[in-house]
C-alpha cells in the first residue's frame, strides 16, 4: 500500500508540474510560493508526529478511501482542463493548479524526515521549502521547453492522469478487500 500511495503523490506531484507548464509565469510563482510554505509549515508539524502515528493515519480505511474520493474529483477536473483547453470553452479551469499536489508534498516530506531519523529539523524545514520552491517554479518552465506543443503536454497530462486515477482505483481494490 505504502508503494501505490507514493506513486499517487508523485504522479499528483508531476500532474501539477505539468499543468503549470499551461500557467503564466506569475501564475506559476504564486503556486510555487503557496506550495514552498505549505512544505515549510508540514515539516514542524511532521516533526511533533510520530511515524507509527503517521502510518496508522495513512493506512486507515476511512482516510484512504476519503483521499480516493479527492484523486477522482481531481483527476476529473483535470480530464476537464484537458478537453476546455482543446474547445476553447471552461476558461476558468485554467487557474486550478491541482490542490493534490498540497498533501503530496506533506507524504513526500514526511518520507524523507522519516527515512533519515537524527537530520537537523529546522534544517530539514528550510531546505524542504527551498527545495519545494525551486522545483516548482523551474519544473513547468523546462516542461514547457521540453514539450513545445500545446497538445503534447495536454496528452501528457490526460495520460498522466489517467494512470491517477487507475492506481487509486487499484488501491482502492486493495483496502476493500
Amino acid at each position: 500500500m505504502k508503494t501505490l500511495l507514493t506513486l499517487i503523490a508523485m504522479l499528483s506531484l508531476l500532474s501539477f508540474l505539468l499543468k503549470g507548464s499551461f500557467h503564466p509565469r506569475w501564475g506559476v510563482a504564486l503556486a510555487a510560493f503557496a506550495l514552498a510554505l505549505v512544505a515549510g509549515l508540514s515539516v514542524p508539524w511532521l516533526i511533533r508526529q510520530s511515524p507509527a502515528a503517521f502510518t496508522a493515519w495513512t493506512s486507515s480505511t476511512r482516510h484512504l478511501l476519503d483521499g480516493a474520493v479527492c484523486v477522482v474529483l481531481e483527476v476529473l477536473i483535470m480530464a476537464a482542463f484537458c478537453f476546455s483547453r482543446v474547445a476553447g470553452c471552461w476558461r476558468i479551469l485554467r487557474f486550478y493548479p491541482g490542490l493534490l499536489a498540497f498533501p503530496a508534498v506533506v507524504w513526500t516530506w514526511a518520507q524523507v524526515l522519516y527515512a533519515r531519523p537524527g537530520v537537523n529539523f529546522s534544517l530539514l524545514a528550510w531546505l524542504a521549502a527551498a527545495f519545494t520552491l525551486a522545483v516548482t517554479w523551474g519544473a513547468p518552465v523546462l516542461l514547457r521547453r521540453l514539450l513545445p506543443d500545446e497538445s503534447s503536454r495536454l496528452e501528457a497530462l490526460f495520460l498522466i492522469n489517467l494512470f491517477l486515477l487507475l492506481l487509486t482505483v487499484a488501491a482502492t481494490g486493495a483496502i476493500t478487500f
